[in-house]
């Protein structure tokens, strides 16, 4: 929000480390009780695959650190969006 001029368009926020997908689908298990969200077994034909959230050009272009793991982060947004009527 400081950064006098970004570089990129478009940047990553997460974790700071490689996070997988399957990492976000069990902490979003685990904060909202009874999700029983998964993933598509197997590679099918146009599936992205368990790729990550590089967050190196943010942290190059705005000194980003994060403050929040995914399983943090998760938590946070589910009492967030309790909290609100939306």
């Amino acid at each position: 929000m400081l950064a006098e001029r970004l570089n990129h368009r478009i940047y990553n926020v997460s974790s700071g480390r490689l996070v997988r997908y399957r990492e976000v689908v069990a902490s979003i298990n685990a904060a909202v009780p009874g999700a029983n969200l998964s993933l598509p077994e197997g590679r099918n034909p146009g599936r992205p695959p368990d790729n990550y959230l590089d967050t190196t050009r943010l942290r190059a272009d705005t000194g980003f650190r994060p403050e929040y793991d995914v399983e943090r982060a998760a938590a946070d947004y589910v009492d967030w969006l309790k909290g609100h009527d939306l």
